[in-house]
């Protein structure tokens, strides 16, 4: 009986103790601060107009519904953005986003900002 009493307190501690993700907002929703967006690995991305809920990823299977895993390599992490399967009306464009079709850096297309003209190319 008390190994089992002891076993009941260690679960209420460790529930306790949950630093687990949580999603509070949508994949791409418009944020001013992470905690709007979630915790764990959701934050908010603010080098995009008016804040951008993304997720920490390296594969699809990592974001949910209704995002895919950008940028995601062999060892660095991606980010989660809102998929566009119906192309540019699935994004903020009043805000400046597009839907990035067929990208070289994700499985389907998604909401993005444009990438910026003049950055050096390869």
């Amino acid at each position: 009986m008390r190994a089992f009493a002891f076993m009941l307190a260690l679960a209420l501690v460790a529930g306790c103790n949950d630093n687990s993700d949580k999603q509070n907002q949508p994949i791409g929703s418009p944020c001013t601060t992470s905690g709007q967006c979630g915790t764990g690995k959701f934050f908010c991305d603010l080098d995009h107009p008016n804040g951008y809920c993304k997720a920490d990823c390296h594969k699809d299977s990592d974001c949910p519904t209704g995002s895919v895993c950008a940028g995601a390599g062999m060892v660095s992490p991606g980010e989660c953005h809102k998929a566009c399967p119906n192309g540019a009306s699935d994004c903020r464009t009043a805000e400046g986003y597009i839907c990035k079709m067929m990208p070289d850096d994700a499985s389907a297309q998604y909401c993005d900002v444009p990438e910026p003209e003049g950055d050096g190319g390869a």
